[in-house]
Order: C-alpha cells, then sequence, then structure tokens
C-alpha cells in the first residue's frame, strides 16, 4: 500500500518549512529522508521528497 506524503515525512501544501528539533537545522529531516530514498530507490522514485525539501529551502530563502 502506498504512504501518503504526510506519512513518508513530506509536508503539506502550504505548511511552508517543517518545525525542526531544537539544535537541528529546518530542513534537515526532509533531507536525510530524500537522501535515503534516492539510495534505496532512485531519484525517479523520490520526486515528491526532492521537491518537499527543495520547497522547503525556498520558504527559507536558501535558494
Amino acid at each position: 500500500m502506498s504512504q501518503s506524503p504526510s506519512q513518508r515525512g513530506v509536508p503539506a501544501k502550504g505548511q511552508g518549512a517543517p518545525d525542526a528539533a531544537p539544535g537541528e537545522p529546518p530542513c534537515a529531516e526532509l533531507k536525510a529522508n530524500s537522501e535515503k530514498c534516492v539510495k534505496e530507490r532512485g531519484e525517479e522514485a523520490c520526486k515528491e521528497l526532492l521537491e518537499a525539501y527543495h520547497s522547503c529551502l525556498q520558504a527559507l530563502g536558501k535558494i
């Protein structure tokens, strides 16, 4: 069964940057999840996670 984006750590549209744990840089969890996904499944299979990570960075003005 397929997981919804929120179950995979992808923020819902309009949420902006996810809350980071104290001392953890914003978007760190999305970055780790997307890198793990790409290693295990390949970039094409992880498009949603990669887009969520890039959206997080954009929300912070990093890209």
